[in-house]
């Protein structure tokens, strides 16, 4: 399966240096609701790809499947959310079993703690609970079975063939599609350009390791 990631220089030299790279820590800063559905995501790999090939590994890597469409998968450097200073932004090629394809845009709503299939029951139960509590009640402090109904909403994303009102009407080749997998190793890698801040250029390597 062809995928393309965007990295940090000091990732790509971890795997140039040890041969593979993974998440053992965080990496969305300080913003504590996007770590309670990087959690969630690892379980769903878990659940449907299997545990992590090594120890330490706690949260997963992403890439891209399809950017915006299937005649338009691999997405333009300058799309790619890169960081601060040069980066490698990588063609990879990853086995089918390894990897977790799900909507990148219905992701969001995970993102954000909100329901995705089944909104409109599930926001039944959540406006009476707020408007008992006098206010908006933050996820964490819902009832464990409305948290479940929300979580089990969620994994609507992984359906790509599903075509309805709740998740999309658009075909799976129109869509934007993510992967996640658990690491990286150095014969997954196809070709790397080194870019700057902005996706600018810098050079290419085919076969780099």
């Amino acid at each position: 399966m062809r995928l393309w990631t965007i990295q940090g220089i000091e990732i790509y030299e971890q795997l140039v240096r040890d041969g593979v790279t993974y998440c053992s820590k965080p990496l969305f800063g300080d913003i504590e609701v996007f770590e309670y559905t990087y959690h969630w995501m690892a379980e769903q790999m878990r659940k449907r790809i299997g545990e992590p090939p090594i120890a330490g590994i706690e949260y997963p890597m992403w890439a891209w499947y399809q950017y915006n469409s299937a005649k338009n998968n691999k997405p333009p450097r300058s799309s790619m959310d890169a960081p601060e200073g040069i980066s490698a932004y990588m063609e990879i090629e990853m086995p089918e079993d390894k990897v977790l394809l799900s909507n990148f845009s219905n992701w969001h709503a995970a993102l954000n703690l909100c329901p995705l299939s089944n909104w409109k029951n599930i926001e039944k139960k959540t406006d009476l609970l707020d408007k008992m509590a006098g206010r908006r009640l933050d996820f964490n402090e819902y009832p464990i079975e409305i948290k479940k109904e929300i979580e089990d909403s969620w994994e609507a994303i992984f359906d790509l063939d599903r075509r309805d009102k709740e998740v999309g009407r658009a075909h799976k080749r129109n869509r934007s599609i993510q992967a996640t997998f658990w690491a990286l190793y150095k014969e997954n890698i196809v070709s790397v350009d080194f870019l700057e801040k902005k996706g600018k250029f810098i050079k290419q390597i085919q076969n780099p390791l």
